[in-house]
Formats: structure tokens, C-alpha cells, sequence
């Protein structure tokens, strides 16, 4: 009867979900709060009982709770989903449910921020619970259980690592608003199961049993006044100035202690659920709470007034959680039967970590033997067993959009915009008799500007792979992953890049690329254990998914043209006329065929090794298997590498055989102002005959600015607009690397990074706010993850006022180079890119951190550069242009982690420390002591010479206080003495200002020092006044001590302070002093 009953309530609350079908779909594509499912549905028609804007709908964790439960109820035995168009539904509230990690919505209580004004957060209980319901989607298989093709379920387990990540960043904190809460016991413990981490479950229970337990319950959270004595019933939202009233009068839940019995039984703490059966509940009320004759004295002493249940008695939430807490003690009900896929076990069973499986693939026979002349054995592409089939990530991204197609219900699969994360890569999937191997992301066709670096490319490889060793056991895969990386002729080969760039680079770059494979062979990268072999060495340990989810998959796939398949590809618009050869300057490059068309059907099921079918194919690939044909037919289809990409993408009207090098032999007396005296036939007659790139660079400048980017230059009578032209150049620029002209085209073409949106993504799950604009101007802050076209348009705003806002230099008035415009856009793209490549590798670098100001990292990069470079600001500014971008990622690590800034160069026959850009921190203060700092200059600011008056001052005061060692018989201090301690004055001088300056730009903190500044503002009425900006008594009435709300009230006062290291001595010596005044004298006020 109870299977039965349990049944009909799930197939109900799917029926109302199926009749607005139409709002998942659109919600998948925009995340609007207006398109999210219901979350009230009338008991008797199953329809809507209030509009769309009427009620906070969006709450990701109910969805995930009804999925939570679909997966735990399908598990043990029963079936609730009927027919393949629930199937659908229920993989698309899947994809509903997969961006949960970076969808704010409006939480548990439907009220979003605690002030009920109906602000969005991003909740740490709805991201818990996003990710149990993945994790057991994902474990159950099929939801017939009968083992059918097209009832299984695909969940990518990257968004479940994704949900990971954030979870470790945000417990025990609920959200912005929410220091803690109750909720969060929901998934450190029954039903989510969330957290693996016991020390995090132990500090996240800890932390709630500590702030919100009472007598009769738990708090939901701090100053929450829900029918409180004194709250207002006739009004919905609450004055940010009155929540403060609400403390210690809170209303105690007795449902969070039936979660804490359940808590304490799964964990088999036997003194705890003694103390919690004790209270003896029979009806279980709503809540607990204080009238209002109790109200001053509970204020007085938390716990000392009686309390009354109110609101509904039983409440069925909380009676039936009571009513499972008596049958699991009295011994009738098992934890496993509440509990079929055994969740509960994920924070005691703890796997050893697993060693990541990697297969290095050469493009063709030159590259093969360029690898094994350096020591290296691999395989060719073409010489793989024909049992297996390599693709690119992007075709898996196609595949799953057709996953989850209903045309009954006009739903599509996941939108083709979300990406394809590493982990879902780094598995076999199985088609038929044929086995696919997908190659990560980073390595697909389409991508920017920064894959030109080498350095950069293998550091991402180093990166990944340990990324992929440190999350793989949290997403609980049966088997090893395994990562295909293919090496191409143009990450060996110099020849064709002679012309551009000097030899010494190409040879680093070359050694780069060995170096990484080498570190790969050893069995050890940073830390993570890996393993190369062959490919058809890990078949029997790799981890295998099924792709098989429709009838006629082999027609879907098998009967599509071949061009409809290369999903990464782009057409090839080369212009083949008698003119052709002036594109013979960038180097042809061969093609190498790795995606293999798709020959079987598609399924997507878990299997481990209790799949017989997989078992019984293994076995008979394992007796069959022959060493390959040297030559066997690949059937495939082409996937280009980066540089052929761009080849074919660039028209090559204009012939360049010149670089940098042989430029003042050839190089033109061409100024701006003489270039916009000539006609426009002169102009285009001096680009075709120039074959100097940064000279063509210029005469499309000025085209550019002269006719604007659609004028038609009409090159040897073929429409050619000046677009194309920049476009053009702006491939070859990154053929060549030089990496200033790379950025200032990549700004005019307003190209944006394919990675910029994840990184914006990364950074804000983790609770880091971005800022963009520069801080004496405009600056506009990211607080939430944006869409790709939001960030262009924030990005358009910050610089909207002044196109050059962005200049990292002066523009020339004169000489052939392309003026310094726009340029600075890649550049902040590029921190944006590294900054969350590293808060995802690095998490320990940005603790304490909450915003982070882009345009002061700029600002200090090219600082630094101009302290190590001995330049002026304005040719420091340009020379940051100048750099690569694995040169800026490795100034921004060293700036985080706080090491000190050297040179980068990029000779290979350098030595090691020189070469990475970090040398020791003894040499580099013998040689600041060398040469004395020039701190005190025409260009200083009012603040650096009054503090160094300031500093020199105590410093001599202090040695008058002294002995006299260093003086002279007559007690006159020496000359030399003087001297040296002139020189240390001003290298300390220097060491701190540069510290303070890099430290302010980072806005970081000392721990606790939020917590601890609240306490300061709490005991001044009239509040703290921070250069004319006041942080208010006030605040501390609204928001709690340790809530990060708070925190950043205080950056935003303290970011109204231009210099970083002014805003740095603020922020730490003078704040921290009157905090301990404060403490040490309690009735100062």
C-alpha cells in the first residue's frame, strides 16, 4: 500500500511538472526567474496557483529533491516514470538542474536574501542538493531497470565536480546574506549526503549546532524573523535597519532536530541520539516562539524565556521526518532501505587516489620522429587499432544535444552553448562494437589567441591532468580516465616560423613541448601520478560510458553527409588566383585526420565491471587484438590545428616575409599624419609592396580609421574589405607571436576569449567578485556569472566613456607601429582567463580574497615590469603589451602567492631560474642594494613622500636613541655610514611600498579581519569614517558579524581609495590598531 501511495505522489508531482514542459526549455537557454518551474501546484487539478512573478519559483533544490528521490525510490525496486516521454522530461530537468552551482535562485526558505526583498542568491543547500540528485542519476542507470537503451539517464560528471568545488568553497556559509544555516544539514547528511570531506561535515554541523540550536530546535538562520512577535504579518518584504531586532528572538524548529537524529543515527553516534529522543516529541508543531511579554528578557539571555508552538501542528515536513526517526530507532526501518544507492557511505569510504591514464598521439611521421629522436615513443594517428574512434569534444557536445528530444513535449537536448568539461572527456564511450574517444576541449580547433603560446598550451596540459587526478574519485566513476593529447608539426617544427621569430624562442618553445612529455613519461606532474602507455593498453582499466539512446542512432549519425558531422569545422575562404602566393609567408600546414564518423549505436549507461556485454567484448578484443597495419584507411574526418585553422580562415592578400628583426633596414619613414595626407590608392599600392608586417599593420590602421572596417579596398579588383585585411593580420600576428599587434587587432576585431565566460564563472562560485575599468574612472563590478553577450556589454560600459580607457600606452604621433588602441581589452581578458585557470588549481591564492580589481592588477603588473625593466610608466605600459601571455599568467601567480617579480626572457640556453621568471630572493636583494631605489622622484604622489618623510623620520629617531656605533670619534656619524644607510632606508623603503602597493591591489586580508572590523563598528554609534566614506553603525543592525555582505560593504568603502598601498595601510595598520584600542579598553564609548 505504501509503494503504491509513494508511486502516485511522484508520478502527480511529475505531471505537474510535464504541463510546463514549455518553461523548462527556455529556462535551460536564459536561467530567468520568470521561466523556472512552479513551486506550488494545486492538490486537486495539478496546475498553477499563482503567476510567475508571483512567488519565488526558482528553488534548484526542489527539483533536485523530486530527482534525489526519483533515483533513491527507482533504486530500490519500484518504477515511477511510465513511457520514453517522462525519460525526456526528466533528462532535460537535468540540464535544468546542471548549472545549479552558478544559478542564484531563491533557496529553501523561497525568499532568496534574508532581508525577503526577493534577491537572488547562490545557496550552498541548493548546490548540495543539485549535486546529490546528479550523483544518484547517475548511479541508478536506467530508470525501467529493465536495462532499456533509451531509459537511461546522462549526467556529465563535470558539473558534478563543479558543484564540489563550490561546496568546499562556501561551508558552512549559506550564501551572502547567510553566515549559516539549518538547511545546510540537508546535505552534510540525510537526504543529499552531499560532502565527502568529513572534517567539513564535521565543522559545517558544528557551526550550525553552535549559532542556531536551542531548546526546541534550530534557528533557520540568524535574525530571521519569520512570525516573530515582531514582525510585521501585513507587510512581505523587511527594512534592512529592523533585522536586527529579530536577534536572539529567532523561532526554533523542531524539524532540524529530527534531522539531527537522522544525522546522528547514520553516524552511529549513540550519545547523541540518546539526547535527542529524550525530548520526546508526539505532534510535531511548525516552530517554536517567544511572545511578546518574553521578548526584552530572551533579548537579554538567548534561551531563558518559555517558548509556544505556533504555525501548523502537525507540520507534515517535520512529523514525517519524526515518524522515520521512530522507526529507524525502535529498529523497523534500516538506514540502507532509506538509503538504496548507499550515499550515506560517501564521507566514511575513502578511495586512493587514481592515477590519470595518458595517450601523446603524433600528427604525422615527421612528428613521430622528431619525438623519438628526443626519446620519446608514441603513436601515430593513423596507426591507432581501427577498434578505435577519436573526435573532439565538440562532437560530444552534439550528441547530447540531440539526448533528452521530445516532439511530443517540444523539448530539445542540452543547449550546444554549455561546454564539455575535461572529466567527460577523459572516458571510453562505447557505440556498438567500436570504442570513442573524445579529446579534451583545449585541444578543439576553435580557440583563441593564447593557444599560440606553447607555454601556455602545456602548461593547460599540466593543469588539467592534475585537475583531473585531484577531482576523479569525487564523481564516482567505476574505472581510470584516460586522456588522448595530440602533438601537432607546428608545436615542433620552426621552419615555417624562421622568418618571424628568432631562433632561440622557437628552440624554448620546442624544448617546452619535450620537456612537458618527458615530465609526463616520468609517472609523476606536479604531484599527480600518471601513467603513459599506448592506447590499447588501457582498455581493460579505462572507465567506459554506452552512448546509445535512440533506435535509429546509426541513421542519425552514419547517413549525415560528412561536412554536417565536423562540427568544429570552419569553410575554407582562401582566394585561389594569380595572387595567391602572397600568402606563401605563413607556412602550409598539413592536415591530420582524428575524428572517426560514427558507425554504431549510442548509449550512455555507468557500467562497471558487472556489464557482461562490455565484459564479453573486452575479452574478445583482448584475444583478437593485432599489432596495427603501418598505413591502415582512417576513416575519419578532419579537425584542423589552430595555425591551419587560422590559415584557412585568412584570405592571405598580403605578402609578409619580415619581422622585427630586419625592420630598420626596410622600414619607412611613415607617420600618422603623413598616412592620412594620402589617398586612399596610395595607401593600398603601399601595402601591397610592403612585406613588414607591423608597416601593413599600419596602413590597415589607418584605413580602418579613416573608411571604418566594411570599406572595400578592392585588392587587385577582388572585394576585399578592410576588415578582412585586419583579420588577416591579426592571424599572422599570432602566426609570428608578436603578441602586442595580437592584442591591439584582438581589439579593434572585438574578439573575445573562448575561455572568458568560464573563468568568470570559476572565480564567482567561489565567492570572488570582479571588477573591470579602471579605478580612477569607471569600474563596473561582476557579482553574478553573465552570459557571453552580458560580459560584452558590461565591458562596452566600463570603457564607454573613453574608447582609450583601457590604453595601456601612449599612442605614437609618429614612426609605423599600430597605435596602442583598444589593446589593453585582451589584456584584461587574459588576467580574467588565468585568474580563474588558478582559483580552480591554485584555491589557496586567493584566500580572504573577495573582489578582485582588474584594472589594479594592471596597473601593478606593469609597474612591477617597470621596476624590473627600469622603464618609465608609460613604456612599462607598452611593454606589458609586448609579453606573452604565459609570461603575464606567471607574473599574476607570482604576484598571488607573494614571491617577488624578476625577468622574463626567452632564451632557451638561459638558466632555469632565469628562465621562469622567479629567481631567489637573496639575489635579487643583493642587487636592490646595489643600486639605491629611486622611490622619492618628480612622479611620486603626495602619500609616497609623506610617508617616506614619515619613515625616515622614525628611523632616525630611532638610531638617536641608540648607542653610537657608526659614528666617528668626535660622534659625527661617517660619510660611508650615512651612505649605507641611506641606501638600506630606501630599499626597505622600496621592498615595503611594493608589498603594500601589490597587497592593496589583491584587496587581501588578514583572517578574521571582517569579523573583527564588525565588532569595531558595532561599539561606534557614529561608525567609521575611511577617507569621506563612512561605514555606518548601522550596517552592523543588517547584516551578522561573519557575513559576507558585510565584507564587502567594507571593500567597496575602502576600494574609493585610489592608491592600493594607501588603501592597504588603512586597511591593516590603522583599522587594526583602533580594533585592539577597542578591545583592550571595552567602555571607551
Amino acid at each position: 500500500m505504501f509503494e503504491s501511495f509513494s508511486i502516485k505522489m511522484m508520478q502527480s508531482l511529475l505531471e505537474c511538472m510535464m504541463r510546463q514542459a514549455d518553461k523548462v526549455e527556455v529556462f535551460k537557454k536564459y536561467q530567468r526567474p520568470a521561466d523556472a518551474l512552479h513551486s506550488k501546484f494545486s492538490v486537486s487539478t495539478k496546475s498553477a496557483v499563482c503567476g510567475d512573478t508571483e512567488w519565488g519559483h526558482l528553488q534548484i533544490d526542489a527539483i533536485s529533491l523530486f530527482l534525489l528521490t526519483l533515483a533513491q525510490i527507482t533504486a530500490s525496486g519500484l518504477q515511477v516514470v511510465r513511457n520514453f516521454d517522462e525519460v525526456a522530461f526528466i533528462q532535460n530537468l537535468v540540464y535544468y538542474i546542471e548549472t545549479g552551482y552558478r544559478t542564484p535562485d531563491f533557496g529553501i526558505w523561497e525568499r532568496g536574501d534574508k532581508t525577503n526583498q526577493g534577491i537572488r542568491e547562490l545557496n550552498a543547500s541548493s548546490i548540495g542538493m543539485v549535486k546529490a540528485a546528479l550523483q544518484a542519476l547517475n548511479d541508478v542507470g536506467d530508470l525501467f531497470g529493465d536495462g532499456s537503451r533509451r531509459s537511461a539517464i546522462h549526467v556529465l560528471p563535470d558539473e558534478i565536480e563543479q558543484c564540489s568545488a563550490v561546496l568546499s568553497s562556501m561551508l558552512p556559509r549559506e550564501s551572502f546574506s547567510k553566515e549559516t544555516d539549518a538547511a545546510l544539514l540537508t546535505i552534510i547528511s540525510y537526504p543529499g549526503f552531499s560532502v565527502e570531506d568529513p572534517e567539513l561535515v564535521e565543522s559545517t554541523r558544528d557551526t550550525i549546532t553552535s549559532k542556531l540550536l536551542g531548546k526546541y530546535g534550530c534557528r533557520r538562520f540568524l535574525r530571521d524573523g519569520y512570525k516573530t512577535a515582531l514582525e510585521d504579518p501585513y507587510r512581505l518584504y523587511y527594512n534592512k535597519s529592523e533585522l536586527q531586532q529579530f536577534e536572539n528572538i529567532e523561532c526554533e524548529w523542531p524539524l532540524f532536530l529530527c534531522l539531527l537524529l537522522l544525522d546522528a543515527m547514520y553516524s552511529k553516534n549513540d550519545d547523541a541520539v540518546v539526547v535527542l529522543c529524550e525530548k520526546g516529541f508526539r505532534l510535531i508543531p511548525e516552530l517554536y516562539k517567544v511572545e511578546r511579554q518574553h521578548v526584552a528578557g530572551e533579548k537579554a539571555e538567548r534561551g531563558s524565556q518559555p517558548r509556544v508552538p505556533a504555525g501548523a501542528t502537525p507540520y507534515l515536513w517535520a512529523q514525517s521526518l519524526y515518524v522515520i526517526c521512530c522507526l529507524l530507532y525502535e529498529g523497523f526501518l534500516s538506514p540502507a532501505e532509506l538509503d538504496p544507492l548507499s550515499r550515506r557511505l560517501s564521507s566514511h569510504e575513502k578511495r586512493p587516489p587514481c592515477e590519470v591514464q595518458v595517450t601523446i598521439l603524433a600528427e604525422n611521421g615527421e612528428v613521430q620522429r622528431e619525438l623519438r629522436a628526443n626519446g620519446i615513443n608514441v603513436q601515430r594517428m593513423d596507426e591507432i587499432d581501427p577498434v578505435f574512434t577519436i573526435m573532439p569534444a565538440s562532437s560530444l557536445a552534439e550528441i547530447h544535444s540531440k539526448i533528452g528530444q521530445s516532439k511530443k513535449l517540444h523539448l530539445s537536448g542540452r543547449p550546444l552553448d554549455r561546454d564539455v568539461g575535461l572529466l567527460s572527456t577523459s572516458r571510453l564511450y562505447q557505440i556498438g562494437q567500436k570504442f570513442v574517444i573524445f579529446t579534451p576541449q583545449f585541444m578543439d580547433s576553435r580557440r583563441s589567441h593564447l593557444m599560440y603560446d606553447i607555454r601556455i598550451l602545456m602548461d593547460e596540459w599540466s593543469s588539467e591532468l592534475q585537475y583531473i587526478y585531484a577531482s576523479w574519485n569525487s564523481v564516482s566513476i567505476s574505472g581510470r580516465p584516460l586522456v588522448v593529447l595530440v602533438v601537432s608539426s607546428d608545436m615542433l617544427t620552426t621552419d615555417g616560423l624562421s622568418n618571424f621569430s628568432n631562433i632561440s624562442l622557437n628552440r624554448f618553445m620546442k624544448s617546452t613541448v619535450l620537456g612537458t612529455i618527458k615530465k609526463i613519461n616520468t609517472g609523476y606532474l606536479g604531484g599527480a601520478r600518471i601513467v603513459m602507455k599506448n592506447l590499447s593498453d588501457f582498455f581493460r582499466t579505462t572507465a567506459v560510458s554506452k552512448l546509445e539512446f535512440n533506435d535509429n542512432i546509426e541513421d542519425i549519425f552514419l547517413g549525415e553527409p560528412e561536412t554536417k558531422i565536423q562540427f568544429a569545422l570552419p569553410s575554407d575562404t582562401s582566394i585561389t588566383d594569380k595572387h595567391s602566393k602572397r600568402g606563401e609567408s605563413v607556412r602550409d600546414r598539413s592536415s591530420y585526420n582524428i575524428v572517426h564518423k560514427m558507425s554504431m549505436r549510442h548509449r550512455s549507461i555507468a557500467l562497471d565491471s558487472n556489464d557482461s556485454d562490455l565484459v564479453k567484448l573486452r575479452l574478445a578484443y583482448a584475444s583478437n587484438l593485432e599489432p596495427p597495419a603501418s598505413a591502415p584507411h582512417i576513416r575519419g574526418h578532419h579537425i584542423p590545428t589552430i595555425a591551419e585553422n587560422s590559415v584557412k580562415e585568412s584570405r592571405n592578400m598580403l605578402k609578409t616575409i619580415s619581422r622585427v628583426a630586419d625592420l630598420e633596414a626596410v622600414r619607412r619613414d611613415l607617420s600618422h599624419q603623413q598616412m592620412n595626407s594620402m589617398n586612399t590608392n596610395d595607401l593600398v599600392e603601399m601595402l601591397l609592396e610592403t612585406t613588414v608586417l607591423e608597416e601593413q599593420a599600419s596602413i590597415v590602421h589607418c584605413l580602418w580609421i579613416n573608411h571604418g572596417p566594411d570599406y572595400d579596398v578592392n585588392v587587385c579588383g577582388q572585394f576585399v574589405t578592410v576588415k578582412m585585411l585586419m583579420e588577416e593580420i591579426y592571424t599572422k600576428s599570432c602566426e609570428c607571436r608578436l603578441w602586442a599587434l595580437v592584442r591591439l587587432t584582438a581589439g579593434l576585431l572585438n574578439k573575445r576569449l573562448e575561455e572568458l565566460g568560464k573563468a568568470v564563472t570559476h572565480l564567482l562560485v567561489r565567492q570572488k567578485q570582479i571588477t573591470v575599468g579602471l579605478p580612477s574612472k569607471k569600474e563596473e563590478a561582476i557579482t553574478s556569472p553573465k552570459t557571453n553577450e552580458e560580459l560584452k556589454e558590461i565591458m562596452n560600459r566600463a570603457y564607454s566613456d573613453d574608447p582609450n580607457a583601457f590604453t595601456l600606452s601612449q599612442v605614437r604621433e609618429s614612426g609605423a607601429f599600430l597605435p596602442y588602441h583598444r589593446g589593453g581589452i585582451p589584456i584584461f581578458q587574459e588576467i580574467i582567463v588565468s585568474l580563474g585557470s588558478l582559483v580552480r588549481t591554485e584555491p589557496k591564492l586567493f584566500v580572504e580574497m573577495f573582489r578582485l580589481r582588474i584594472g589594479l592588477i594592471i596597473q601593478v603588473l606593469a609597474s612591477e615590469l617597470a621596476r624590473i625593466r627600469n622603464l618609465s610608466a608609460a613604456d612599462a605600459a607598452e611593454n606589458l603589451m609586448t609579453i606573452s601571455p604565459f609570461e603575464l599568467k606567471s607574473m599574476l601567480f607570482s604576484l598571488l602567492s607573494g614571491r617577488l617579480l624578476e625577468e622574463f626572457v626567452d632564451d632557451c640556453d638561459a638558466p632555469k631560474e632565469t628562465r621562469t621568471g622567479i629567481g631567489s630572493f637573496r639575489r635579487h636583494i643583493e642587487e636592490r642594494k646595489v643600486r639605491l631605489v629611486q622611490c622619492f622622484s618628480k612622479k611620486s604622489s603626495i602619500l609616497s613622500r609623506f610617508s617616506f618623510f614619515c619613515f625616515q623620520s622614525m628611523r632616525k629617531s630611532t638610531r638617536s636613541l641608540g648607542d653610537n656605533k657608526g659614528k666617528d670619534e668626535n660622534g659625527t656619524p661617517s660619510t660611508a655610514e650615512e651612505d649605507e644607510e641611506e641606501a638600506d632606508d630606501d630599499f626597505q623603503f622600496g621592498i615595503w611600498m611594493r608589498h603594500r602597493r601589490i597587497d592593496g591591489a589583491l584587496n587581501r586580508v588578514p583572517n578574521n579581519f571582517y569579523a573583527s572590523l564588525w565588532d569595531t563598528v558595532n561599539r561606534l554609534p557614529h561608525g567609521v569614517r575611511i577617507n569621506d566614506n563612512i561605514l555606518h553603525w548601522g550596517l552592523t543592525q543588517e547584516m551578522t558579524r561573519r557575513e559576507m555582505k558585510f565584507a564587502l560593504e567594507v571593500e567597496q568603502a575602502l576600494n574609493r581609495i585610489a592608491e592600493p598601498e594607501y588603501r592597504e595601510m588603512v586597511r591593516l595598520p590603522d583599522l587594526c590598531l583602533v580594533q585592539s584600542i577597542l578591545v583592550s579598553v571595552k567602555d571607551i564609548y
